[in-house]
């Protein structure tokens, strides 16, 4: 364990510590992997004369790599609010937490293990907590206060941010001849698509790969009222969730699930485009078909015209057995705590069980294994700067992966998501960034993929191996 730095801020003494590690990868890859791992901060601020925040990270390095081509990816979550701490312990770092392997948390206090999947094996790693999340935070003004944050919390200002932390490490740390890429989840999506654009036009950072975990795109969609869009990409997610709990005419496999993707795009959307028109007849049969594949009672489709909201659908699925599935995952389900109230009227168990499963191996980790020790609170999601948050810039949008694609041909986007995940379908993605990634050559380095899970469906040991593999391959394979 070598020393690195030590700085302090308001009362905080942040010690950075580099580790040497080695990791045992499975049967596929048999060498020891030695890695530095190393937590601490860096300062950020539009005038890198004066910065006006600082930014915590913690980066793996393999040893004695020939950097030239040895990429380096900069992970981050999404909220916006959230730390990396759920990619970091839970799908990508070195380490992970414990569990079933079916997508459940494991009982608290939860502990670490080796992680057979992580992505140390084919690139470095940098996890990032935006200011206002884990230990991030601004720094003292002129008169001894915390700088005002409320920049930082906002689509541009957050963009910025990271833009400048990630040219600063790369400057730091001797990797601006590496291969780079971005990869965030959910909230992430939409800074991995705003990223691709603007580390290129305005911090000249030309990224080699980007991919986007269960992202939440910023979308400008009409009134959900009327939209074909929102249902249309809906469909498939709920069926597959039905189908999983034994519901819906359809098996739990991926080429049923295509089947339904298939209708959506048809008889689904011009079934609701003309269900005006129909006589009653017609307008049963469809309810009829609706209902059987997400496996819910006719009667509730036809009450919502077609259109059962995310919300509705939770608490009707298992209503009969008092139960109540998770948005962000719907294979699971929890008794239903307000089963009196129509739709959801709390937050998902993956928002309130998980950040608390993962903060308890982390703050260990932390001080035990990387000897980084201050007395300052980590926030794995922080719902003021949630609310907070000002999203009145344009960034974010399918369309800024697109002209990223289009502008630097040596980049590559991957796309990938869980079935079972309402909060971001994953048929919404593919159809708005196809629609957005209109220059042919661009289409050709934009790939997708689903698994078997909901929004973190890493937390299911196949379906995290899966993604290893694919995200590997994606690496690996020349532009």
């Amino acid at each position: 364990m070598t020393f690195m730095n030590s700085r302090r801020h308001l009362m905080v003494i942040a010690v950075g510590f580099s580790v040497l590690v080695g990791q045992a990868l499975p049967a596929l890859a048999q060498p020891l992997l030695a890695y530095t791992a190393k937590a601490g901060m860096m300062p950020v601020g539009k005038d890198p004369e004066r910065p006006d925040a600082e930014i915590f990270h913690v980066a793996y390095t393999l040893k004695d790599a020939d950097l030239a081509k040895r990429p380096v990816t900069f992970v981050f979550n999404g909220g916006p609010g959230a730390a990396s701490i759920y990619l970091h312990l839970s799908a990508i770092g070195p380490k992970t937490i414990v569990t079933a392997g079916d997508g459940s948390f494991p009982a608290s206090p939860a502990r670490l293990q080796d992680n057979p999947d992580s992505w140390i094996r084919f690139t470095d790693l940098v996890f990032i907590d935006p200011v206002g999340t884990g230990y991030s935070r601004t720094l003292p003004g002129p008169d001894g206060k915390p700088v005002d944050p409320t920049p930082y919390y906002s689509v541009d200002g957050d963009v910025d941010s990271l833009a400048i932390f990630i040219r600063q490490w790369l400057t730091v740390n001797n990797r601006w001849g590496s291969p780079k890429a971005i990869a965030g989840e959910s909230y992430g999506g939409q800074r991995v698509a705003a990223l691709s654009r603007v580390l290129a036009e305005k911090y000249a950072v030309n990224l080699n790969r980007a991919v986007l975990i269960s992202p939440a795109l910023k979308l400008d969609l009409a009134d959900p009222a009327y939209s074909l869009v929102w249902p249309m990409t809906l469909l498939p997610t709920q069926a597959a969730i039905a189908a999983h709990h034994g519901l819906s005419t359809i098996k739990s496999t991926p080429a049923d699930i295509r089947t339904v993707e298939d209708y959506a795009l048809t008889g689904f959307i011009s079934g609701l485009a003309t269900l005006g028109r129909s006589n009653p007849e017609q307008q049963a049969a469809f309810h009829a078909r609706i209902g059987g594949l997400i496996g819910l009672d006719p009667s509730i489709v036809a009450r919502h015209h077609g259109r059962v909201s995310e919300s509705v659908f939770a608490a009707s699925l298992l209503a009969r057995k008092g139960q109540v599935i998770d948005t962000y995952d719907g294979a699971q389900a929890t008794d239903n705590p307000r089963p009196q109230e129509q739709g959801i009227a709390i937050f998902d168990r993956s928002l309130t069980i998980l950040s608390g499963v993962l903060l308890a191996p982390f703050m260990d980790y932390m001080r035990k294994d990387l000897g980084f020790v201050t007395d300052r609170a980590y926030i794995p999601l922080n719902l003021e700067v949630n609310a907070r948050w000002n999203r009145a810039a344009p960034l974010g949008g399918p369309e800024d992966l697109g002209v990223a694609l289009a502008q630097n041909l040596d980049l590559k986007a991957l796309v990938l998501h869980g079935y079972h995940d309402l909060q971001a379908n994953y048929l919404m993605s593919r159809y708005v960034l196809e629609q957005a990634t209109r220059a042919p050559s661009a289409r050709k380095r934009l790939f997708f993929g689903n698994y078997m899970g909901g929004h973190m469906f890493y937390l299911r040991t196949a379906s995290r191996a899966e993604f290893a593999r694919d995200v590997r391959g994606f690496f690996e394979t020349a532009p």
